[in-house]
């Protein structure tokens, strides 16, 4: 299953308040992607946090997996999950 996923970092931390946490967010991400947990992952152009395509079987693994991530333990980086399936024009073409 694919799943969408943005993540927003919270207004109730500094950038400071932040710092400490980033170099163990971006080793936890790169673990991610070398799993194949990971897909996709985009910074936010307005800085406020990333969009992630990854890979699950459900959506509750996927949150169970993310909740590893050290900004979400801290509670400084809020996620929104969105399961995705394949346009459905596409689906259609294809077995047209």
């Amino acid at each position: 299953m694919k799943i969408v996923v943005v993540g927003t970092r919270s207004d109730k931390f500094t950038a400071e308040e932040f710092a400490p946490h980033l170099d163990a967010e971006a080793k936890r991400a790169l673990q991610f992607v070398a799993e194949d947990f990971f897909r996709e992952i985009y910074s936010r152009s307005d800085g406020k946090g990333a969009i992630i395509v990854l890979e699950a079987s459900s959506e509750e693994e996927a949150r169970a997996q993310m909740s590893e991530l050290p900004l979400v333990q801290t509670g400084m980086l809020e996620l929104e999950f969105y399961p995705v399936q394949p346009y459905r024009a596409f689906v259609a073409a294809a077995q047209a």
